[in-house]
C-alpha cells in the first residue's frame, strides 16, 4: 500500500505541475487558441474524498483528472462444499461407504445365549429384541471354526439346568472363536456384520453350516439399513442354516456388481455342547471347493458406511 500511495502521490504531483506548466504556457502564448472538447481520467488514491483537476492546455482537448479513493477489495470466500447426491438404495442391494475406510474385517459381537435358547426356542433377533449389548467385540476377516464335537472338558463339574435338552452344563468351559473372542463354549450367540465388496460381477454363493444355527441376512434392508447401520429386528433370514442331526451345508445365489459394498450379517448361536460355524461366499466362475471362509482385503467394519 505503501507503494501504491508513493506513485499515485508522484503522479498527482506530476499532474499539478503539468498544469502550472500549461497554465504558463497559456498566458505566454496569448495569441494561440485552445480548444474546449474534454478528456476525463480517472485514477485511484489513498485519500477519503474524491477530487478533480482541470488540465486545459494551449492545444488539444481539455483533461479533467478524477482522483478516487481505493476501494478495499472483499475477496470471496474460499471454502466450497461438494455436492453429495444420496445414493438410490435397492432392497438387498449395496450401500455407499466412506471412500477413506479400510478393509479392517467384519465386526464380531459376542451375546449371552439361555441354555436351550436360540434355535431352540428363540429365534435369531432375540438379541435385538431383548435389547442386548455384547458381552464382548472385535473384528475379523475369517467365518469359520472347527467343530469340538467330543471335546468336553472331563474334569469341570456338570450341572443339569434342564434334563430335557440331553446334555450338561459344563461349568467354566470355554472356547476361541474368531477375532480372539473366547465365548462360554456351552450356550453363545455371535454375531458377524460389515460390508462385503464384490471383485467382480456376477452370481455369488452364499452357504452357511453351524451347530446349532447360522442365519444369513444380505442386503441393504435386511442385513441392516444402510442409512444408519442398524439391523431390522423384523428382517427375515435369507437362509437358515440349522444344526438339526447333521451338520447340511445350506446355499443361495445372490447377484453382486464389482466394488459395490453389500451389508452381511450372520447371526450363529450354540445352546448347548458342541458349536460349529462356517459361513463362506462363492465367487463367480469359483468351483465350490474353492469357496471362501477368510476375506483379507474385502470385508469392512460397519462404521465404514454413511450415515
Amino acid at each position: 500500500m505503501t507503494v501504491i500511495r508513493q506513485a499515485l502521490m508522484l503522479g498527482a504531483a506530476y499532474w499539478h505541475a503539468a498544469t502550472s506548466l500549461v497554465i504558463e504556457e497559456r498566458t505566454f502564448h496569448t495569441s494561440t487558441p485552445c480548444l474546449t472538447s474534454t478528456h476525463t481520467t480517472t485514477i485511484p488514491w489513498t485519500g477519503t474524498t474524491t477530487t478533480c483537476t482541470t488540465v486545459t492546455p494551449c492545444s488539444g482537448p481539455v483533461t479533467v483528472i478524477v482522483e478516487t479513493p481505493l476501494v478495499a477489495a472483499t475477496c470471496a470466500s474460499t471454502t466450497s462444499s461438494r455436492p453429495t447426491a444420496t445414493p438410490t438404495l435397492t432392497p438387498g442391494g449395496p450401500c455407499p461407504i466412506k471412500a477413506e475406510c479400510g478393509a479392517a474385517g467384519l465386526n464380531i459381537d459376542y451375546y449371552a445365549n439361555s441354555f436351550g435358547g436360540y434355535e431352540r426356542s428363540k429365534p435369531s433377533s432375540y438379541y435385538l429384541t431383548e435389547g442386548l449389548s455384547p458381552l464382548r467385540s472385535s473384528l475379523t476377516n475369517v467365518t469359520f471354526f472347527p467343530w469340538n464335537f467330543g471335546e468336553y472338558p472331563p474334569n469341570l463339574p456338570q450341572v443339569n439346568p434342564n434334563p430335557s435338552i440331553g446334555f450338561p452344563y459344563w461349568a467354566g468351559w470355554t472356547r476361541e472363536t474368531n477375532g480372539g473372542i473366547v465365548v462360554d463354549a456351552n450356550n453363545f450367540t455371535l454375531v458377524y456384520s460389515g460390508f462385503y465388496r464384490a471383485p467382480a460381477t456376477g452370481t455369488y454363493q452364499l452357504c452357511a453350516s453351524a451347530d446349532n444355527e447360522n442365519d444369513i441376512f444380505f442386503g441393504q434392508g435386511n442385513a441392516f439399513s444402510c442409512l444408519d447401520g442398524k439391523p431390522i429386528s423384523k428382517a427375515q433370514p435369507l437362509l437358515k442354516a440349522p444344526f438339526g442331526h447333521s451338520m447340511d451345508i445350506k446355499c443361495t445365489n445372490v447377484e453382486m456388481i464389482q466394488d459395490q459394498f453389500y451389508p452381511v450379517r450372520n447371526v450363529m448361536g450354540n445352546w448347548a455342547a458342541p458349536s460349529a460355524f462356517n459361513f463362506t461366499i462363492q465367487q463367480p466362475g469359483v468351483d465350490f471347493a474353492n469357496r471362501k471362509n477368510a476375506f483379507a482385503g474385502e470385508v469392512y467394519p460397519l462404521d465404514c458406511g454413511l450415515y
